[in-house]
């Protein structure tokens, strides 16, 4: 016999009930969190209240079409029961994601019930929430089909699909994209420190270790570029940007959602956080104290300073070396070898490092830095004049060489500025200590 619009529509408020509703207090009714989607649904399955709450679901929640926001709740709720989207791509469903696609099934076809019911009350309905709600198809065919047709739409809610970089802000995600991430090999010099990028993040995507990183250098030195162009080379691997706040608190709320998700590797990139005012005692208590990280979960850590000895022990530290002429040269070196030059290397490799000293000289950039060199460098890629006048330089009888001097200065001035008198006095007994030593 076939089954009555009645009892279809008090299987899908069930069903509703069932996959968002919590258990009244005191014994109560279901309660839905408010001003939630299931809560104004709930409503529709109400004759007496179902035009107005059309309308109403329609202004709160119409800028998305119904069926979408019905797979993303459906979507959570299934991760939550531990039905990960492996499972729903089989087609070889357990009992328990049977059940739930079943749910899932009754709840579609109320919602496409009422939906027709709206259509007979044109003059009490707006025009565009009859639309809204007449566009989520009910599954058709058998029962398998209508389950296979459910699990497609709720594995399309899958946010860690769509997108490989999020912002993570007050407990939720959002889908980001970033002008900074550049091919592998538009990076240049610092052969050592990419090196390593590549070893961690490739050892991480194949799943045999999550050690935190922990980066450090002086500004410029393109240490978010970089992070961000390794991690994102490795396809298995899904990048979040939480605000710095969240090393202080909410960690859990932070990492709970990411652990349920097994089938995704997330690097948690927290940039520019400054450790010497950082509360790390939540990270020190996830991150090798009392608790463990969860295996698909990375965290990087990016800063302008040190890190405490306590923080550095629970991961692996990557520290940029001094931008100097020695380094300088090595990028540009690397730089032209994008454009295949052999004839004058060396000399050609001087000459080019000297003219962007003199450029700093003249202030045409405010820093010594790879991330100014890199801005300078950009200028042979489109000015042909300029490639023209450097080989012509570089192959007379006086080759210029870059100003060591002159970057030993800035640095020693830029880490005065950042890190205090006292750290440059010590550097300096340092250096002493080496040169009595050798």
């Amino acid at each position: 016999m076939a089954e009555t619009v009645q009892n279809r529509l008090l299987r899908a408020r069930w069903a509703l009930e069932f996959l968002f509703a919590e258990p009244g207090r005191d014994g109560g009714g279901p309660e839905f969190a408010a001003d939630s989607l299931p809560g104004f649904l709930h409503a529709l399955f109400s004759p007496g209240q179902r035009v107005a709450y059309a309308n109403l679901i329609y202004r709160k929640f119409g800028d998305f079409p119904l069926e979408s926001r019905l797979a993303s709740l459906l979507f959570d709720f299934f991760i939550e029961n531990r039905i990960l989207p492996k499972e729903l791509e089989a087609g070889s469903w357990s009992d328990g994601c049977r059940f739930l696609l079943d749910a899932a099934r009754d709840l579609w076809r109320g919602i496409a019930i009422v939906a027709r019911e709206l259509a007979k009350q044109p003059g009490k309905v707006f025009p565009n929430a009859r639309d809204y709600f007449a566009a989520l198809r009910a599954p058709e065919g058998e029962a398998d089909s209508q389950r296979a047709a459910l699990a497609k739409a709720i594995l399309a809610a899958d946010r860690f699909r769509q997108s490989r970089m999020f912002r993570y802000w007050n407990g939720n995600f959002y889908e980001t994209k970033f002008d900074s991430i550049k091919p592998l090999d538009r990076f240049f010099g610092f052969p050592s420190v990419r090196s390593q990028f590549l070893d961690h993040f490739h050892k991480f995507a194949e799943g045999k270790s999550n050690l935190p990183l922990l980066v450090n250098s002086l500004p410029g030195h393109g240490k978010t570029s970089m992070i961000l162009s390794y991690a994102y080379a490795e396809p298995e691997l899904v990048i979040i940007l939480p605000d710095p706040v969240t090393l202080e608190c909410g960690w859990n709320e932070l990492v709970a959602p990411l652990a349920a998700r097994p089938d995704h590797r997330f690097v948690l990139f927290f940039d520019d956080i400054d450790p010497r005012e950082t509360n790390w005692f939540h990270f020190r208590t996830n991150v090798g104290g009392a608790f463990s990280l969860p295996e698909n979960v990375m965290p990087v850590l990016s800063a302008n300073y040190e890190f405490p000895a306590n923080i550095l022990s629970r991961g692996r530290r990557i520290s940029f070396p001094l931008f100097d002429e020695l380094r300088c040269c090595e990028m540009v070196e690397d730089f032209l070898a994008t454009f295949g030059v052999k004839h004058y290397h060396r000399n050609l490799i001087s000459q080019i490092a000297a003219d962007y000293t003199e450029e700093f000289g003249q202030k045409k950039f405010t820093e010594l830095s790879p991330r100014s060199l890199v801005r300078y460098l950009s200028i042979y890629e489109h000015d042909r004049n300029k490639r023209r006048t450097i080989v012509e330089l570089a192959s007379g009888p006086m080759v210029t060489r870059p100003d060591a001097q002159l970057f030993y200065e800035f640095n020693i001035e830029l880490m005065r500025s950042l890190y205090g008198e006292e750290h440059i006095k010590r550097l300096l007994k340092e250096r002493l200590d080496d040169l009595g030593r050798g």
